[in-house]
């Protein structure tokens, strides 16, 4: 008597259960679809959005993957659930998919062929130094940089921490011992050092808000850019350090960590807008190149609409420039070029210790 009457009941707990999950499952792929549709929209115009542009862009793609790997297996009755709900799924998430991938950082032209550099291209290098070599040998330092042996190279971060604030470096002697016939300009924690003759330097200027620290060029020289001269051809190389996404030495239970967040994001904006401005003003070949602290698909990123991203030559389907410890997840260095200057054979360097950022290393014409 008692058997006849639970157990029918467990097949109707079973379907719940799963008709509950695919609901979970449903509302995951709309949440998820919702997510990366205002994305690009917030990026940059809200500034706490930040923080959820932390997210490591390829989870971007990887959860519809799963969604749909899923919901493909129910619709075709590999797994037991509701075909219909299981169709449905399928569907969200392809529609996550479609929408995921340009911003989740993949490089869909490293499956196919890349052109060829120019046998009269240009060699660069951009990388952020991480402090100069302050905490590392300084002949290590040396001679990982001239190993590059770059014709142009846009380093950031030519400074040293002192008393816990940064403050300027002075290595012209070893720099030009280093790089014997090359010219060099500098301001704030900006170097660019060329094999081709300078023809101006100048700095993008900006209204931003009062410095934080007593040097205050390393907050408002943020865009080095110097003119060079290339077989009788003007070009712009601008060299850039954007302000960072968040402090790694505030905690986030404090109220200071949040408005550290937002005076980061106006500083980066307003960066972008003068950036913007320069280039839009600029008639010459210009490379655009440097630690922007912007993630992949981040509508920050639509200031530089129009610009060619470097890392479409590259082999890598993923490429990466930043970590901490060992997850190697975020992009944060770029380079672009604009105006009939070309990049090629992109790639992303191991700093060999010198540095948490991947030096980028291209080939470049005007």
């Amino acid at each position: 008597m008692s058997s006849e009457q639970t157990g029918p009941a467990v097949p109707g707990r079973r379907a719940r259960r799963r008709v509950l999950l695919m609901r979970i499952l449903i509302g995951t792929a709309l949440g998820w679809l919702l997510l990366i549709t205002v994305r690009p929209l917030l990026g940059g115009r809200v500034w706490w959005w930040v923080l959820v542009d932390l997210l490591p862009p390829l989870v971007l793609v990887l959860v519809p993957v799963v969604l749909l790997a899923v919901g493909g297996a129910i619709a075709l009755r590999r797994v037991r659930g509701p075909v219909r709900e299981g169709r449905l799924l399928v569907g969200l998430a392809v529609v996550a998919l479609i929408v995921a991938v340009p911003q989740s950082g993949l490089n869909l032209r490293a499956i196919g062929p890349r052109e060829q550099a120019p046998q009269d291209a240009l060699k660069v290098m951009s990388w952020d130094t991480l402090e100069w070599h302050q905490d590392n040998n300084a002949d290590h330092f040396y001679s990982y940089l001239k190993q590059r042996k770059a014709d142009v190279y846009l380093l950031q971060e030519y400074m040293e921490i002192g008393d816990g604030e940064p403050v300027p470096v002075d290595d012209k002697g070893r720099l030009r011992a280093a790089f014997p016939g090359y010219h060099f300009a500098s301001a704030g924690e900006l170097l660019t050092v060329s094999r081709f003759p300078i023809k101006r330097q100048s700095v993008v200027k900006a209204r931003l808000p009062e410095p934080v620290t007593s040097w205050g060029d390393y907050w408002n020289i943020r865009v080095l850019r110097t003119d060079v001269v290339v077989d009788g051809k003007e070009v712009s190389l601008y060299n850039v350090h954007l302000p960072d996404l968040f402090s790694l030495e505030t905690s986030p239970f404090s109220a200071d960590f949040y408005r550290i967040v937002d005076d980061l994001d106006r500083r980066r904006t307003v960066m972008l807008k003068a950036l913007r401005r320069d280039i839009e003003g600029n008639d010459n070949p210009k490379l655009v190149a440097g630690v922007l602290n912007l993630v992949p698909g981040s509508g920050e990123l639509r200031w530089l609409d129009g610009l060619t991203d470097a890392a479409h030559s590259s082999d890598s389907l993923y490429p990466v420039s930043f970590w901490v410890g060992k997850p190697q997840a975020w992009r944060l260095d770029w380079a672009f070029s604009a105006t009939g200057a070309k990049t090629y054979r992109y790639r992303l360097t191991d700093p060999e210790g010198l540095s948490t950022h991947r030096a980028q290393e291209f080939s470049f014409t005007p």
